[in-house]
């Protein structure tokens, strides 16, 4: 885990009617230990301005500081974006001015480090999982994101994708903690991961989920070490899908008017090949040709296909599986 650590904190105010939403930014800066990530790694200046910028766009009020929020700024805010190296720590006046609003109904957002906090036994209680240092583990590199719940409105359209970043794993998880999104460990099916190994099919583990107790949200994804995967379609959608919900609104209310963003998220950078597309990648031998005969939503998870002596073809699925 990174020993550079950085304070991110974003203040998201929707206003009631009309009104544009008002976003109070805040980010400061402490180094600590010798390891440090590579360029391009969790940027969380570059997060600030050009997320500031993208809210601006979206119809907010965006702005930033250098401090922890006030008990007044906190007053005046209905989310809390969370950015940065162990960005869940917080004691004395912050911390009781944070559980008020949290008391009120104050939402939260935690990306990637924001997750992490020293005193994770509190704060797995405002997200609902946090990094428990001497139990949690991260690995960094290409990741398969699987969506278990495409239901809710965050993740509703979302196909899976590949992504080159970092999970965590063996967190400290809430029991109420909804998950919408996973991905598979290097823990094989017995004992504990080796340095190195490849992730193991017998082990998959939240890297989205939402958080819901008395009257407050909160949406965590793990996803974000990399700068470069905000500009994922699907990445910068669900993160602004989170936004909103936590804060009580329409889960749609800051992705603003694009056409083709259902098609993005159902075909995303890394993730499935739109049916029209398939054929081309395909080595067919020179005396076959290959026509488009069935796609999704027609067909899903097809296991087997055979044809009479009709020339008719005959599909089994299993949608079900796995």
């Amino acid at each position: 885990m990174k020993r550079f650590l950085l304070l991110s904190l974003a203040l998201l105010t929707f206003a009631h009617g009309a009104e544009p939403l008002r976003i109070f930014i805040r980010s400061g800066f402490i180094r600590s230990g010798e390891k440090t990530h590579a360029p391009g790694c969790q940027d969380y200046p570059a997060f600030l301005k050009d997320w500031t910028a993208l809210l601006n766009e979206r119809g907010a009020k965006a702005s930033g500081g250098n401090a922890f929020p006030t008990k007044e700024e906190l007053a005046a805010t209905d989310v809390v974006i969370l950015h940065a190296a162990e960005a869940g720590n917080s004691e004395g006046e912050d911390r009781k001015n944070f559980e008020e609003y949290l008391k009120r109904g104050g939402g939260v957002v935690a990306i990637h480090g924001g997750a992490v906090s020293r005193d994770h036994d509190w704060f797995k209680t405002v997200i609902g999982g946090s990094w428990k240092f001497g139990q949690t583990k991260w690995l960094e590199g290409e990741l398969s994101l699987y969506f278990t719940d495409r239901e809710n409105p965050i993740t509703r359209g979302a196909s899976n994708f590949d992504l080159d970043d970092e999970i965590y794993y063996d967190m400290e998880m809430m029991p109420e903690a909804k998950i919408l999104a996973a991905a598979y460990t290097p823990k094989p099916k017995q004992g504990e991961a080796k340095p190195g190994a490849p992730v193991s099919v017998y082990d998959i583990q939240p890297q989205m989920w939402t958080y819901e107790t008395g009257n407050r949200r909160a949406f965590v994804c793990i996803p974000g070490h990399r700068y470069a995967n905000y500009s994922h379609t699907s990445i910068q959608t669900l993160l602004l899908r989170g936004i909103a919900w936590a804060g009580k609104r329409e889960a749609d209310t800051l992705l603003g008017e694009n056409p083709k963003l259902a098609d993005a998220l159902r075909y995303p950078v890394g993730g499935p090949t739109k049916p029209e597309e398939a054929a081309a990648k395909i080595e067919v031998h020179p005396e076959f040709e290959l026509t488009l005969v069935a796609a999704e939503p027609l067909i899903n998870k097809p296991l087997n296909i055979d044809w009479d002596a009709k020339g008719r073809m005959w599909v089994v699925e299993s949608p079900e599986y796995p």
